[in-house]
C-alpha cells in the first residue's frame, strides 16, 4: 500500500506552488507581445505527451534530474535577484542567503508528507491571493490586450514560445518525476499540473490584461508591478507584502521539490550499482 495516498490531494497544492515557481516572478519575459500568451499555451500543450513519457518510462529520468538541478540553481538566483532589486539594496546579498536559505535547507531535509502538508496550507493561501489580486485590478483590465487580429508568423510565434518551454514545459517534467517518484496516480499528478497551470495563467494575464504585453515584457518584474496598482476606491493600497509570500513559498518549493528528485534519483542509482 502507498503511504502517500492520503496526500494525493496535497500534492495538487505542491503542484500549484511549482509550477508557479520563478515564473510568478518575472513572466511574461522581456521583448514579449501578443503572441506571448498563445506562446505559453503552446508550451503547456507540449508538456502534456511528455508527462505521459515520464510517468511510463524510464529513459528520461536522468535528463529530467539535470533539469531540476538548473532550475533549482535559476529559481534561486531569480528569487535573491527579485528580493534585492525590490526590498534591500546592493550589498545585502548574504542576509538575504541567509533568511531564504536556512528554511530552504530545513525543508529539503524533511521528509515528503512533511513538504505535503506545508504546502495543502500555503497552496490554498496562494491561490485565494492570486484570485484576490486579479478581481482587485480587473477594473483596470483592456482585454484587447490579448486579441490576435492576424495569422502569426511561425518565427515570431516560435520566439514567444520559447522562453515558456523553460518556465512551464521543464518544471512540469520535473514535477511529474517527484509524482512518479512518489507514487502519486496519473490521473492526480495531471490535475496538480492543470490546476497550477491554471493560477500561473491568473498570474500572466494579471499583468497583461493591465499593462499590455509589450510593456509587460519591459518591466522587471510585471506581476509586482502589477500588485502595486491595486486600490480601493481613490486610495492605492500597499499590498505587496502579501505577494511576497507567494514568491517566498512558491520558491521553497520548487527548489525543494527539485532537490528531492535529485536525492532520490541519485538514490536510485546507487540502490541499482550496489543490486
Amino acid at each position: 500500500m502507498n503511504k502517500l495516498k492520503p496526500f494525493s490531494h496535497h500534492y495538487v497544492w505542491l503542484s500549484c506552488l511549482f509550477i508557479l515557481g520563478s515564473g510568478i516572478i518575472n513572466l511574461p519575459f522581456t521583448f514579449a507581445n501578443k503572441l506571448t500568451f498563445l506562446g505559453f499555451l503552446i508550451a503547456f500543450v507540449v508538456s502534456i505527451p511528455l508527462v505521459f513519457a515520464v510517468l511510463k518510462t524510464n529513459f528520461l529520468k536522468l535528463p529530467v534530474m539535470l533539469i531540476a538541478l538548473y532550475l533549482a540553481a535559476d529559481t534561486l538566483v531569480v528569487f535573491l535577484k527579485f528580493i534585492e532589486d525590490t526590498l534591500l539594496g546592493k550589498g545585502q546579498n548574504f542576509w538575504i542567503l541567509l533568511l531564504f536559505v536556512l528554511p530552504l535547507i530545513y525543508f529539503c531535509f524533511r521528509k515528503p508528507p512533511e513538504i505535503f502538508n506545508f504546502s495543502l496550507i500555503c497552496g490554498l493561501v496562494c491561490a485565494l491571493l492570486l484570485i484576490f489580486f486579479f478581481f482587485a485590478t480587473f477594473k483596470d483590465f483592456d482585454f484587447k490586450n490579448i486579441y490576435i487580429y492576424s495569422f502569426p508568423s511561425v518565427k515570431n510565434l516560435f520566439h514567444q514560445t520559447v522562453p515558456y518551454i523553460k518556465t512551464v514545459t521543464l518544471p512540469i517534467l520535473v514535477l511529474t518525476l517527484f509524482a512518479k517518484q512518489n507514487n502519486i496516480g496519473a490521473v492526480v499528478t495531471f490535475s496538480g499540473v492543470l490546476v497550477g497551470a491554471a493560477l500561473l495563467v491568473i498570474s500572466i494575464l494579471n499583468s497583461i490584461l493591465l499593462f499590455g504585453a509589450e510593456m509587460a515584457g519591459e518591466l522587471s518584474y510585471p506581476y509586482a508591478n502589477a500588485i502595486s496598482t491595486v486600490t480601493f476606491g481613490n486610495l492605492f493600497s500597499r499590498l505587496d507584502g502579501f505577494s511576497y509570500f507567494i514568491y517566498f513559498v512558491t520558491a521553497i518549493i520548487k527548489i525543494t521539490v527539485c532537490v528531492e528528485v535529485v536525492k532520490r534519483q541519485i538514490g536510485g542509482i546507487n540502490a541499482n550499482a550496489n543490486a
